[in-house]
């Protein structure tokens, strides 16, 4: 009888979307193609994203941007209604890239690289209503779910570069971080019939109702350096670093639950003097609402590592390894392990003017875990492998692209408590973008 209580670990206990999968959306004109594997490039605006220091190398003033005009998201989790799965999809709100960048000259600096850039790392909608209905295996008579999320991320980067002799760049950029999520979710769940000794002959049926409402605001700052150096066999490298600290936190919390037991005719049961701790506090009530300011302790930081490779005048190859610290805080949900994930591109041009670029990369979850240190042990994640694909136009005045980005991803869910399975996933994301140059 207790197991019904198990179907409210399908909620969430705040609102986290994918604040720690990383490359939920790729950034950048070029980059997007390349999928993601930017760091010994960034010779475009989004490099104040990837590698301030490839900023430098750039020879003109440069405004570009991108938009991704569609965003599709989907998880299914296996057999969490006995053999039944279980769907939750999301849309993407209008998510976008804007970077300008400029060549100016200080007081004391002499020549340098400026560059401003407005980013959406991660943007969804999510709009769902599930019901389920008679699962003997799982003794559900009916399920209900109905579920509202929005999540969004933005970022504001202001950084500047300098070129130091030929063929090296160094520079920083510091960037302003805003996170607001909202998850607003009802389920019910019906099961039965059950027996008791108390209530001989009857069949008795177990109603809960929750309702949750969370709120989640996180703001703060980083700062990246990286620097960017080419040689004369074409090799390119590139290495930058980010350390992320919140200044603002709110998460709020509510949520109630409604408990009752009836019987066959839906008449509520009442049993009197019982030692049964599944029927006490038969009728059950509780409301929480709670707010919590603090409980981030440390962002995730972040270090990539970047080669790239100018095979032949119209081929470049590219590759990034890309490693995110632990994540700490006060509660659960954002202890994240260490995580490592890789890309790797190719860009060809073709008649210098015509480019087509692909791309491979992975999107390892850093989830929460019982035990960070064995990955056998975590509760619910997703790893993801993606590919990416882009062709457009090159032109002297600047570029022109259309972009499609798809992942795949296996892992395993708990959506029921104590019973975990094995849950799939697949992200496609179509976007355009634009890049101006100016002598």
């Amino acid at each position: 009888m207790l197991g019904v209580l198990a179907f409210f670990s399908l909620i969430p206990s705040w609102a986290q979307a994918d604040l720690f999968h990383y490359n939920n959306l790729l950034i950048g004109p070029r980059a997007i193609g390349l999928g993601g594997a930017f760091t010994a490039l960034s010779d475009d605006t989004s490099g104040l994203y990837y590698n301030p220091g490839g900023l430098a190398l750039q020879s003109s003033t440069e405004l570009s941007s991108s938009i991704n005009t569609f965003y599709l998201k989907s998880n299914t989790f296996d057999r969490v209604f006995g053999e039944k799965a279980f769907e939750e999809t999301a849309r993407g709100s209008l998510s976008t890239f804007f970077g300008f960048s400029k060549k100016m000259t200080p007081p004391l600096l002499g020549t340098v690289q400026v560059g401003i850039a407005f980013v959406n790392p991660d943007s969804a909608l999510s709009d769902e209503n599930a019901l389920v209905e008679n699962e003997p295996a799982t003794s559900v008579r009916r399920y209900h779910r109905s579920a509202n999320i929005r999540s969004g991320a933005s970022q504001v980067i202001v950084g500047a570069a300098k070129r130091i002799g030929k063929d090296f760049g160094l520079g920083c950029a510091a960037s302003y971080l805003d996170v607001d999520e909202l998850e607003q979710i009802y389920q019910d769940a019906v099961q039965g019939p059950f027996t008791f000794q108390e209530l001989p002959g009857k069949a008795v049926y177990s109603t809960l109702g929750q309702n949750v409402r969370v709120h989640l605001v996180l703001r703060g700052g980083a700062l990246r350096c990286g620097i960017r150096t080419s040689f004369e066999s074409g090799v390119r490298l590139g290495i930058s670093y980010q350390r992320s600290e919140m200044v603002y936190q709110k998460l709020d919390y509510d949520s109630e639950i409604n408990k009752v037991f009836t019987d066959e005719n839906n008449q509520v049961i009442e049993v009197e003097n019982t030692s049964n701790a599944s029927l006490k506090g038969q009728l059950l009530r509780n409301i929480i609402r709670t707010t919590t300011r603090s409980f981030v302790e440390r962002w995730p930081d972040e270090l990539r590592l970047g080669v790239a490779y100018q095979l032949w005048r119209p081929l470049l190859l590219s590759a990034d390894v890309v490693r995110m610290g632990p994540g700490q805080g006060t509660i659960a949900n954002v202890k994240r392990a260490e995580t490592i994930n890789v890309s790797a591109g190719a860009e060809l041009v073709l008649g210098g003017t015509l480019f087509v670029r692909s791309g491979f990369f992975t999107n390892n979850d850093a989830t929460a875990s019982r035990d960070l240190s064995s990955p056998d042990q975590r509760r619910e994640y997703m790893d993801y492998r993606g590919v990416a694909l882009s062709t457009g136009l090159r032109l002297r005045s600047g570029e022109y692209g259309i972009h499609y980005v798809e992942q795949r991803g296996k892992g395993m869910a708990e959506k029921v408590a104590g019973k975990q399975e094995s849950s799939s996933g697949r992200l496609q994301v179509i976007s355009i973008s634009a890049s101006q140059s100016f002598p």
